[in-house]
């Protein structure tokens, strides 16, 4: 049976066919601008993972940072840690979304960003208009449901606090208490962002560190090659230089054949990089120091092997391989020693053009200071044997400073530094009086009741339940924090004058003033070797040392609590033989990090680093001190002025230590002093050592009485 259609069912079956046409074109559409759509967010996706990246190197990069003045290195951590407070909170927000957005987790009042709920929406019950969805959307601001329902409240978790951090900023995003537990879930997309490979040639720059200079020692002789010439300061090599073009070629070798093609964020973050010259067609080590604002193409940078500073383009710069980063820079700051330069930039100008002249010659440098970047230091030219400190001084460019003048004046320094108008009260990074002073802050306040004020129940209002110290203390506020260093050694009995020693020289300090062992100490124990598991004191120089420089008594040592005071006992390594001997600090510097020791067995002084330096066991104290310090018996200076006898005192020094140093000699005590003794040194064969030193016209002699001491009286120093 065949009903017939009225003209409503045909106008509703036209309607729906058009409806169909429309949906398909609106799919189509729809796809299409969703494709277009996931192109953009992948392309946002790649520069929020670079800028992650950029923000993983310049948090790595604040540590150079650090390498700043101690004036300065408050404030400069200071604003260290809130950069990398704000980046961490940054990448905890980022985290929070992703979590919200992608899980379905979290807290919405914690997202910095705008509704990003997903709660399940209900069918919608009334129609909508298909026209209405090809509008943009617009994202919401409210957190109501749109179909008005009911939601429920949220509950909140309790989650743990962590333990109490050491510093803490406060901030308005998310802190480490607010930030939700990450489920494993969370955990997988960390991951994954963790193993994003990061680019090879950022990790190379990175990575690249050059080790730091050996300091070199006073009054000590070094040869040496002029580089380069910078007003008053000139830099130089010393040592060979034949490794350093061994090097060179090298570089030039590797970057033919290894050349990158650098970005400017490739640039930006190097600490040292390798520079082409267009001259000589080789590449240089160099300190990239920083990008010129207005043109980036070009860089400055420092060549530390050179000591000298250039502005070169960017496409001459290459990331440094690890293979040429082994040896330490090659080039020292120097400034000549007793000479003091004029003021007047014509005078800097002619001096600079002075010593230009000795570029590439060959010197020998007596180190006169080195407690600054820029070392003081007496240069002789090896070929004319002539003082380049006398002939800048005879040209006019300088003055002469005689040291030893009464009539000198002290330099005057800045007047709101001077110590009368100082007050280190008002320092910040010495608030406490016992940190400033002994750079140790006490620990024990911690223990002790401030609530105890004493009694015969030995207890505060507490009672037993207080389980702190219930100690008084004193009225000065000195606690009992306290550690001991051993100080004291002693040291081997003075021969008596007119007697006949057999010793070993062991150190030249000046010109008549060294050190000796007594031949008859310095033999090897020979004694019978003790049971198992019984220590026993060194008795002997050579048995002391084996003992310190075994690889047991190598794993034991253990590091100072406090900075090293003068006067302490301690394990110091010396560079040459990378071995232990015992040492007296003599001085400590904490600019440069290294500490002035006295060898108390062999009488020289060295300036080693602080983290060589270790604690000196007790029974490596029964030994008395080897080195017994003597002066050279009827020699004395020249009648000259100051400042002449000031320059024959290195050279007499030196012949002196060519004559005796290591060597056996019979000593004839003519008298004694407090510590030392006075003595007339006969070689094998019956000649004086005086007499051979002056031959040489740098001292003379006199004549000499041997002094009994049998009449001094014992004298005692009370307090």
């Amino acid at each position: 049976m065949i009903i017939p259609m009225d003209g409503y069912c045909y106008k509703q079956n036209v309607k729906i066919i058009r409806s169909f046409a429309d949906l398909a074109t609106i799919a189509l559409h729809r796809r299409n601008e969703l494709d277009s759509r996931i192109k953009t967010f992948l392309g946002k996706c790649d520069l929020s993972i670079q800028n992650i990246v950029k923000l993983k190197c310049e948090v790595q990069g604040l540590m150079n940072k650090l390498n700043c003045e101690p004036s300065d290195l408050k404030q400069t951590f200071l604003n260290c840690a809130k950069t990398i407070d704000e980046y961490t909170y940054l990448i905890t927000d980022f985290n929070i979304a992703i979590e919200n957005l992608v899980l379905g987790k979290g807290s919405v009042d914690l997202t910095p960003v705008l509704d990003t709920t997903n709660k399940l929406i209900p069918k919608q019950v009334n129609p909508v208009n298909i026209i209405d969805m090809l509008t943009e959307p617009v994202p919401s601001t409210s957190n109501a449901c749109v179909n008005n329902c009911q939601v429920p409240k949220p509950i909140k978790k309790r989650i743990p606090k962590e333990e109490q951090l050491l510093i803490s900023f406060s901030s308005s995003s998310c802190s480490a208490e607010s930030v939700p537990i990450i489920t494993d879930s969370t955990a997988e997309l960390t991951d994954g962002v963790k193993d994003i490979s990061l680019d090879p040639i950022m990790e190379q720059i990175k990575n690249t560190n050059i080790p730091a200079q050996v300091m070199l020692q006073v009054d000590k002789q070094y040869p040496g090659v002029i580089l380069y010439v910078d007003g008053i300061s000139f830099w130089m090599a010393t040592g060979s230089i034949d490794q350093t073009f061994f090097l060179l070629n090298q570089m030039a070798k590797h970057y033919k054949d290894n050349y990158v093609q650098l970005s400017l964020r490739h640039v930006t973050a190097m600490t040292y990089c390798a520079l082409f010259d267009d001259e000589c067609h080789l590449y240089y080590r160099a300190l990239f120091l920083k990008l010129i604002d207005n043109d980036t193409s070009l860089a400055e940078v420092f060549l530390i092997d050179l000591g000298e500073t250039r502005l070169v383009h960017t496409c001459r710069v290459q990331p440094l391989a690890p293979q040429f980063c082994i040896h330490a820079p090659l080039a020292r700051c120097y400034h000549l020693a007793g000479v003091e330069h004029i003021d007047n930039e014509d005078v800097i100008k002619q001096f600079e053009q002075f010593m230009l002249q000795y570029l590439a010659t060959d010197v020998i440098i007596t180190i006169d200071d080195n407690t600054s970047e820029s070392l003081g230091v007496y240069v002789e030219v090896v070929k004319t044997r002539e003082i380049i400190n006398d002939l800048v001084v005879a040209a006019g460019l300088a003055v002469k400073i005689d040291k030893n003048s009464a009539n000198s004046s002290p330099r005057k320094g800045i007047p709101e530094l001077s110590e009368n108008s100082y007050d280190i009260g008002q320092d910040p990074e010495y608030e406490d009086p016992v940190l400033a002073v002994t750079g140790y802050h006490n620990r024990d306040e911690a223990d002790i009741c401030k609530h105890y004020t004493g009694g015969p129940q030995k207890t505060c209002f507490k009672g037993a339940r207080c389980q702190k110290k219930h100690i008084v203390k004193h009225p000065d506020g000195w606690t009992l924090d306290r550690v001991t260093v051993p100080g004291k050694v002693n040291s081997l009995a003075l021969p008596s004058p007119g007697t006949w020693l057999r010793v070993i020289v062991t150190h030249v300090a000046h010109f008549n003033r060294f050190y000796v062992h007594l031949a008859t100490n310095n033999e090897d124990d020979k004694a019978e070797h003790p049971k198992f598991g019984v220590i026993l004191p060194a008795t002997t120089l050579p048995s002391l040392i084996r003992d310190m420089n075994s690889p047991a008594t190598k794993i034991s040592y253990k590091p100072l609590e406090l900075a090293p005071a003068p006067g302490e006992l301690v394990a110091a390594l010396y560079p040459p033989d990378e071995q232990w001997y015992r040492a007296r600090v003599t001085d400590y510097d904490r600019t440069i990090q290294s500490v002035e020791v006295f060898f108390i067995d062999f009488g020289n002084t060295l300036w080693v680093k602080e983290d060589k330096i270790r604690c000196l066991d007790t029974r490596f104290l029964v030994l008395p001190a080897q080195a017994m310090a003597c002066v050279l018996g009827r020699v004395k200076t020249i009648n000259k002025t100051v400042y002449q006898i000031n320059t024959y005192l290195e050279p007499a020094r030196a012949h002196l230590e060519k004559l005796i140093q290591d060597r056996k000699f019979e000593a004839y005590v003519t008298s004694t002093n407090y510590d030392s003794i006075t003595v007339d040194l006969c070689d094998e064969t019956g000649h004086s050592v005086a007499d051979a030193l002056a031959k040489t016209k740098l001292v003379q002699l006199y004549d000499y009485v041997t002094e009994e001491d049998t009449t001094a009286q014992q004298k005692m120093v009370v307090p």
